[in-house]
């Protein structure tokens, strides 16, 4: 079996943790915090618990792809950890927490495991930026999903339409 790589990436978000999670817990934003996303299909308004699914669009390389993801861990306002496929046999797990850091503040972390396919060459490609890519996305994301936490108003508003 290849060797599982990961990324962990965390942000400081200017929020109670009882917001934050209130925009991680809603998938249908991942168009608005994901630039690769392009839409989400079957999610619920919310993920509530362990099990529960959603399908992802993603555009990358010039095409369009569909990830089918399952919540394995929920922890409400603590954890959650959703796991799939993202296309030609890479496999990932994200475990994402939200921890007070003092009034008014959380630490959102993300912890991506993957695992890239055919051996020896998936390990190149890893090598050749795949890793990288992750990461930075990553970073995105938790960039926008604080946004959206910090953003005064209702904690859990309907996503907007993404063109």
């Amino acid at each position: 079996m290849a060797p599982m790589g990961v990324i962990e990436r965390s942000i400081e978000v200017g929020a109670e943790p009882a917001r934050v999670w209130d925009v991680l817990v809603d998938v249908r934003r991942l168009p608005q915090v994901s630039s690769h996303t392009v839409e989400v299909k079957d999610a619920p308004e919310r993920l509530t618990h362990r099990g529960e699914r959603f399908t992802q669009v993603v555009a990358a390389v010039g095409k369009r792809f569909e990830s089918e993801w399952e919540v394995r861990r929920f922890d409400p306002g603590r954890a959650i950890a959703i796991e799939g496929s993202v296309g030609f046999g890479v496999r990932y797990c994200l475990t994402e927490t939200v921890v007070p850091a003092g009034a008014g503040r959380s630490t959102l972390t993300v912890r991506i495991q993957y695992k890239l396919p055919f051996g020896p060459l998936g390990r190149m490609a890893s090598r050749l930026g795949v890793e990288r890519l992750a990461a930075a996305e990553a970073q995105q994301v938790l960039a926008r999903i604080a946004a959206f936490a910090e953003v005064p108003g209702p904690a859990h508003p309907s996503p907007e339409p993404v063109p």
